[in-house]
């Protein structure tokens, strides 16, 4: 075997081999007198010219905004026999967190520490994981997504091969503009083209490469899927219409039961109340049942591509006698997505041709969810619990175990950093680093292995929570803070702050001395008295400007007669709006409006904050209801309003019961 460069700065174990006793003995070893790693240690020192064991191979596999229970052995309905058994020669983790978000989860797994510490984007205080193995002795390869700040993947001191595309999505049969193949633009979209595929077929291209060198590879397996679009074939959509023509409360209602048969939860915990923004199953109309049951049908295919790709990068390990020395990493890099999309277009998405973008409403997000509250987007659980199934060797204790100790995603940096025999060092680039946030999960691999739980700070955009001992403090929207007992209500139904609020305090001090300590923007800090409804993220982003809502969204009015009103920080202005009009519907009929309006420069809200509505008809109760609006039909501080179109921008609220 070749000897490896020395490299300033890093101390690494690459050594002649051993065999299999030998390696897995003394892997066994150390996992007894593991400590978690951290990056405070001492200066970086030279390295020793010693004997100890060859570094594993590492293959991480990364699915994109899959949600907690669509796997088969995460509770789904879903056809995943690849994955499923994965994790029977595995472990699962019933407590595995990423971020709220696909590029913050990125970076956190790139960075080994969460979005904020890192730099964000620019990993300003953080050193990209791939050079750390490189220096390590480490081929380092990546296909697929990368969205994960401005390293450039397609340069070698990152990954020696790449392929794949640098943005948040891509069209998974002609791909785009930004997809390569090392530092070459590739464009080779034929007709066969299929981006899960073709990521699993360089993946395997890149590993063979890799077997015929004397150095461990670590891979980096980024799919798109089932990210939107959802895009699969046809024959493979239609399989799973049927499955979902019973709608969100019944699927949801069967994972968690399978959930609580898995041994995933306890028999105790309930299911997560579903917030009003989520359309009931039963109010839809037929026509929306079936468009609703098509777009989980293509998400479902899409979840069952992955899991095809994933069977033929695990044949290929086994073909190659690489199984026993390969570490493998199976995870999503959020909690269930609901997406784009708008009540008119939803139905003319072809999940099996190019150019759509077909995507899965938040009602199925909730199904994703189970059983936790929320979605994507949310520091709430629903929104950062994610499946994580971990494998190397096949023969270490026993398998098929469920793992029910806490684990966060920053928790991948320090086990590579232990399982490569390198330090993370004090400075790179000339720049100071920060600390790795996590521990190494080593510990956890071991038949009832232990290891000291960590605090856990998590923030993205409209979202943030502080967790630690079990005990989680969370915001959405910056409203009020929340306080859960995530041993006794990890569904997080019972609020307790009002019970707890000095424990409360000392959390959310500890978030605001850690956001101000990273450089979080300001807006993020604080926290108001009124909570607004889920989507008001979206609202904003079609109205910057609205500040009040009434009825709130996302909530039950306190009667059946209402008054519309929309507060705004800047001025209104109708002038040039004739023809565009705001409309009420109920859930139970998309094509007759209850109510509209077409206002005027004549209104008298013309050049006010607010406009006020009052002549709205009695609603019936315990029903559904939500606005739609022509863009533009409202200019608010010289800009006019975008389209809300109860897709992904939506204003929905219900009725109280008679």
């Amino acid at each position: 075997m070749k000897r490896q460069p020395k490299v300033a700065g890093f101390r690494y174990r690459m050594c002649r081999p051993v065999d299999r006793v030998c390696l897995v003995l003394a892997f066994v070893i150390s996992i007894v007198f593991a400590s978690p790693i951290r990056a405070d240690v001492t200066e970086p020192t030279k390295q020793e010219d010693r004997t100890s064991p060859v570094a594993p191979n590492v293959l991480v596999m990364m699915a994109d905004d899959l949600g907690y229970s669509d796997l088969g052995c995460y509770g789904g309905e879903i056809d995943t026999p690849a994955i499923d058994q994965l994790a029977g020669e595995g472990v699962r983790f019933s407590h595995f967190r990423a971020t709220p978000m696909c590029v913050t989860s990125r970076i956190a797994l790139l960075s080994g520490m969460p979005f904020d510490d890192a730099g964000r984007n620019a990993y300003s205080h953080a050193m990209p994981l791939p050079i750390l193995l490189q220096n390590a002795g480490y081929r380092t390869m990546m296909t697929g997504k990368w969205h994960a700040g401005t390293p450039d993947p397609r340069e070698q001191r990152l990954f020696h091969r790449a392929f794949g595309f640098l943005g948040g999505m891509t069209d998974c049969f002609v791909g785009g503009d930004d997809w390569f193949l090392d530092s070459q633009p590739f464009r080779d979209f034929d007709a066969d083209f299929y981006s899960t595929d073709a990521i699993a077929e360089k993946s395997i291209e890149f590993m063979d490469e890799a077997a015929q060198s004397d150095q461990p590879f670590f891979m980096y397996v980024a799919f798109n899927a089932p990210h939107h679009p959802c895009q699969a074939p046809r024959s493979l959509v239609e399989k799973y219409l049927q499955r979902y023509e019973k709608g969100y409360e019944a699927i949801r209602s069967t994972r968690h039961q399978r959930q609580i048969q898995l041994g995933l939860i306890g028999g105790d915990m309930p299911l997560a109340e579903v917030s009003e923004e989520t359309r009931r199953w039963d109010e839809l109309t037929e026509h929306r049942k079936q468009v609703e049951a098509g777009r989980m049908a293509a998400y479902a295919a899409a979840v069952e591509g992955v899991d095809t790709a994933v069977g033929r990068i695990m044949r290929f390990l086994d073909d190659h006698e690489r199984t026993r020395d390969t570490l493998v990493i199976f995870l999503s890099d959020n909690g269930g997505d609901y997406n784009n999309g708008g009540i008119d277009h939803d139905e003319k998405q072809v999940a099996w041709a190019p150019g759509g973008n077909p995507s899965s409403s938040n009602g199925w997000a909730s199904v994703k969810a189970t059983p936790f509250r929320y979605y994507k987007h949310a520091c709430h659980e629903g929104g950062i619990a994610a499946p994580l199934i971990i494998r190397w060797p096949r023969d270490r204790g026993k398998t098929g175990r469920i793992v029910h100790e806490s684990a966060n995603i920053t928790d991948f940096y320090p086990t590579l950093v232990e399982l490569a025999g390198a330090e993370y060092p004090r400075k790179f680039e000339g720049r100071r680093l920060r600390p790795l946030s996590g521990s190494s999960l080593m510990p956890l691999l071991a038949p009832a292995g232990k290891r000291k739980s960590l605090p856990v700070y998590q923030r993205y955009d409209v979202s943030k929570a502080w967790i630690e001992n079990d005990w989680k403090a969370v915001s959405l929207y910056n409203g009020p803070w929340q306080l859960f007992d995530l041993k006794n209500d990890r569904s997080e139904r019972n609020d307790l702050a009002a019970e707890h609020p000095e424990r409360l305090g000392r959390l959310v001090k500890q978030w605001n001395e850690h956001a101000k300590e990273v450089g979080v923007p300001k807006t993020s800090l604080g926290s108001s008295t009124q909570q607004k409804g889920w989507g008001w993220h979206r609202l904003k982003m079609v109205c910057p400007h609205l500040i009040q809502l009434s009825p709130a969204n996302g909530s039950t009015t306190s009667s059946q007669q209402i008054t519309v009103s929309m507060q705004f920080d800047e001025p209104i202005d109708f002038t040039g709006t004739e023809g565009r009009s705001i409309r009420l519907y109920s859930v139970s009929n998309e094509s007759e409006p209850v109510w509209e309006a077409s206002p005027d420069a004549s209104h008298a809200s013309q050049g006010k904050n607010e406009i006020v509505f009052q002549n709205i008809p009695k609603l019936q109760p315990d029903q559904g209801y939500y606005f739609r609006w022509d863009p533009g039909w409202i200019h608010v501080g010289n800009r006019p309003v975008g389209v809300l179109n109860d897709g992904a921008f939506w204003w929905r609220f219900r009725t109280p019961v008679e």
